[in-house]
């Protein structure tokens, strides 16, 4: 685990990115333990900062600080995946429905060159880079539709959901759908198809319901346990 190395960002901001980065990418896995003695020595930064930052992922349900006993890294909460992805869900389908009206050919040609770049990512076996494309992908329809706030809520608010999509693009049949559903959003928008973009996205933001199942059968340890978890629909 390396520093962030941040120009515009301070100590502080930079563990608390380091830190979460690692977390959200599962370098740092549910459930493990975390030392800020450790932390603090191999970021080569006081206990102070880290402190700081392991008290911010609290806020985000990232960590969990247990009073006399330690800090660990929070376990993926079905129940907190299922708000998450309503909440994204909920700001893209209003924030798409304002994109049909104002894109220009510039944001198509972006939002083409994300799928570009993930098909690249799926050949060299890149995760991260997949994922990363993904949000850059949907954050066209933010940036230009002037709804950054929105796009830095859901980023900020979801990192249950990004930690068991990061999970469920180990399988390649799934890193393929999403490059299908990609295509198929730019078709309905360029064709002004306003009802079919949002249904594919719709869709496509709640594919993960259907493969919770075998996520949960492969990596019970990574779940928070179940029966703390309300049944999602």
């Amino acid at each position: 685990m390396q520093l962030s190395n941040q120009a515009s960002f301070n100590i502080g901001d930079n563990v608390y990115y380091t830190l979460r980065k690692n977390i959200i990418s599962l370098n740092l896995k549910p459930g493990e333990a975390l030392s800020i003695k450790d932390i603090s020595e191999k970021l080569n930064v006081s206990r102070s900062p880290v402190r700081d930052a392991l008290i911010k992922l609290e806020k985000e349900g990232l960590v969990n600080i247990i009073p006399q006993k330690g800090t660990i890294v929070s376990k993926i909460d079905l129940k907190r995946v299922a708000e998450e992805r309503f909440l994204r869900e909920s700001l893209e389908e209003n924030t798409i429905k304002l994109f049909v009206s104002v894109c220009k050919e510039s944001d198509i040609q972006i939002l083409r060159h994300c799928i570009e770049m993930q098909k690249q990512s799926i050949k060299d076996n890149d995760y991260m880079s997949f994922l990363k494309y993904d949000d850059n992908f949907h954050s066209v329809f933010f940036k230009s539709t002037d709804k950054n706030m929105c796009w830095e809520i859901i980023q900020s608010m979801s990192g249950h959901y990004k930690r068991i999509r990061l999970m469920s693009l180990w399988d390649k049949k799934i890193l393929s759908n999403v490059v299908v559903q990609h295509l198929e959003v730019i078709e309905k928008i360029c064709n002004g198809n306003l009802q079919g973009a949002v249904d594919i996205i719709k869709k496509h933001l709640s594919k993960i319901f259907m493969e919770e199942a075998e996520l949960i059968n492969k990596y019970p340890e990574f779940f928070k346990e179940r029966e703390n978890t309300m049944q999602l629909e």
